[in-house]
């Protein structure tokens, strides 16, 4: 049987369920190895089905690198009718040219409906600059937010104008969204107008700095991160943690270590290695979790703790993060669809809708965005938790917060 046929095989067993079906694809590639990526590009070039395009570009979009074979399988979908639409996910990777290409088939006859708006769309997300002297002929405003991101002045100058006429908060959440230093010093220009403290306290840095300290919201650059097997990265996810965390206090059951990263990996000044944590049971007890590191141990901040847990639920596994620089480095403007926004490490946040950044309960500032972890679907398994979880450190304390969002 070929990888074709295993694939149909199982995209149109009746007895699974959609996310089933996507699972056990993604899956099934994984344990390809490294050919993984090669047969699921074969795959794409060969199939005829919207389905098992959609689930085999997924899978393409949960592994790093593979470019060659994601830009031979994107090229072959352009001039595949329906089935272009599963080339959005292979956007990231794709050259100018190839991204240019699918722009001016999409300007060739503008359709928000059509399957290659899919497309229009990731490209706003990951490369604005190449769409933005194409915005008024893109058709929605779906289209417009993710060109928001690095606007040019004149346009965050006219949002600020828009928002003094009317206060529409929405006007303030773009002009905040295009994350240029411009658009920053626009928000800070209003604190003392906004209707609360608190409003001016999550736009700040939803537009890049820290509302106390003026410092930036997040580390540069950023990462996008993929789910790799264990040892593949520096970068730890799941598997036990050597000291003690945080405890649930309903069920006492202990949080799961869901990311440590590794700061000799990363071109971050840091103090030591960011670990982040959370409960894989069904209690919903807290939104946030804070875990300072020090040379005696951890200590974890309103919960009481104890020792890990032999295996995590949370990852499935021992695994690790790989990290491929981001190709857009101001921060992407639209929302995040939890269980599709994959995962993060550093720069400014995807939030699915805008939230305060955390305090931290060393030193009582504002804390830096640091890591975003989804919970959608892996090469080894599902995550064992719902929505994005988003994490957070304070440098200054050696602590990190780790926030839920659904």
């Amino acid at each position: 049987m070929t990888p074709t046929e295993r694939v149909e095989e199982i995209a149109f067993d009746p007895d699974r369920t959609v996310a089933d079906r996507a699972q056990s694809i993604a899956e099934y590639f994984s344990a390809q190895g490294d050919e993984g990526p090669e047969q699921a590009a074969v795959c794409l070039l060969e199939t005829t089905d919207e389905a098992v395009a959609e689930y085999v570009a997924e899978y393409l979009e949960l592994v790093p690198d593979a470019r060659e074979a994601k830009t031979r399988a994107a090229e072959r979908l352009r001039g595949a009718g329906p089935l272009v639409r599963s080339a959005a996910r292979l956007v990231p990777w794709l050259p100018e040219s190839v991204t240019d290409a699918f722009t001016d088939d999409y300007l060739a006859a503008p359709d928000p409906e059509s399957p290659l708006s899919s497309v229009i769309f990731n490209i706003g997300v990951y490369h604005p600059d190449r769409l933005r002297r194409y915005a008024d002929r893109l058709g929605t405003p779906l289209h417009q937010l993710s060109l928001l991101s690095g606007a040019p002045d004149g346009q965050a100058d006219s949002l600020l104008h828009d928002w003094h006429k009317t206060h529409d908060r929405e006007d303030l959440i773009a002009l905040a969204l295009i994350r240029t230093p411009h658009a920053a010093d626009l928000i800070a220009s209003v604190r003392d107008e906004v209707d609360t403290p608190e409003e001016w306290e999550w736009l700040m840095p939803l537009a890049g700095r820290l509302p106390d300290t003026g410092t930036p919201a997040g580390f540069p650059p950023a990462f996008m991160g993929f789910v790799t097997d264990r040892g593949a990265s520096p970068h730890t996810m799941g598997g036990r943690y050597a000291q003690e965390v945080p405890l649930c206090v309903r069920c006492g059951a202990p949080a799961d270590r869901l990311l440590t990263l590794s700061t000799d990996d990363l071109p971050y000044t840091l103090s030591g290695d960011p670990s982040f944590f959370w409960f894989s049971c069904d209690c919903d007890e807290v939104d946030i979790l804070y875990v300072q590191f020090t040379a005696e141990g951890t200590r974890a901040y309103y919960q009481p703790q104890g020792p890990s847990a032999e295996m995590s639920r949370v990852v499935p596994g021992e695994r690790s993060m790989t990290l491929e620089p981001h190709p857009n480095q101001l921060g992407v403007s639209r929302p995040a669809v939890t269980g599709r926004s994959r995962h993060q490490v550093g720069g400014l946040p995807r939030w699915p809708s805008p939230e305060t950044h955390p305090l931290c309960p060393g030193c009582g500032n504002f804390m830096p965005f640091l890591a975003a972890v989804d919970s959608g679907p892996t090469p080894f398994g599902p995550m064992g938790f719902a929505g994005s979880l988003f994490g957070f450190w304070c440098d200054r304390c050696s602590i990190s917060a780790t926030r839920t969002q659904t």
